[in-house]
């Protein structure tokens, strides 16, 4: 028989052999089954990046009604500009891929569309830029969905001939078809970045 000073010996010992095994707080899983904490950071880091890019596009983006206004003293409204000839964001898509794909689409599409802007207000803030921040928002997207080959710029070709069907004798109407663009790419971006955070943050 055990003494009484021998069992609580014994009860001691086997407790110290068990705490290792028991940390509070800590999750009754498989840890084979979760993500590193490197991996959860380095995704956060990768949405945190693409967020902050977002943000400088808007932020030039955004200056567009101002100058426009500056411009035209009242002789043109600003939303007569709409126009759905250019890239527009839907509402809904039925997965993240598709919607990146169709973002980075509508950006490399903007890319050129961009190059009439600068030729007829080639020292514009706005075009300077959004054009510095939209190729690293590309790259930062293509990162994140890991299937850029699945999004093609457009040719040389096609690229000339999109750009000869904006231009126009009228210096007016080349100008106005400047200010559509820049109305219209705002609007693309602010609304592909409410899709950005439907499918991957609830940052704002």
């Amino acid at each position: 028989m055990y003494s009484k000073s021998n069992l609580r010996l014994l009860a001691a010992v086997m407790l110290a052999a068990a705490l290792p095994l028991c940390v509070p707080g800590a999750p009754l899983k498989d840890p084979s089954t979760d993500p590193t904490p490197a991996e959860s950071s380095g995704e956060e880091d990768e949405e945190e990046g693409i967020v902050k890019t977002w943000r400088t596009v808007i932020s030039f983006a955004e200056r567009h009604k101002k100058e426009f206004e500056d411009e035209f003293q009242g002789n043109a409204e600003f939303h007569s500009l709409v126009n759905n000839s250019f890239p527009v964001f839907p509402k809904t898509f039925l997965s993240k891929e598709a919607c990146f794909q169709r973002l980075v689409q509508g950006l490399l599409k903007y890319t050129v569309l961009l190059k009439h802007v600068d030729k007829e207000y080639h020292n514009s803030s706005i075009v300077t830029g959004v054009n510095e921040a939209i190729p690293r928002l590309i790259k930062q997207i293509i990162a994140n969905i890991g299937n850029g080959d699945r999004v093609v710029a457009l040719t040389s070709s096609q690229e000339q001939q999109l750009l000869k069907e904006l231009d126009s004798p009228d210096d007016y109407e080349r100008k106005m078809t400047a200010h559509r663009i820049l109305y219209s790419m705002r609007n693309f971006i602010i609304d592909s970045r409410r899709s950005f955070r439907t499918f991957c943050t609830n940052r704002t």
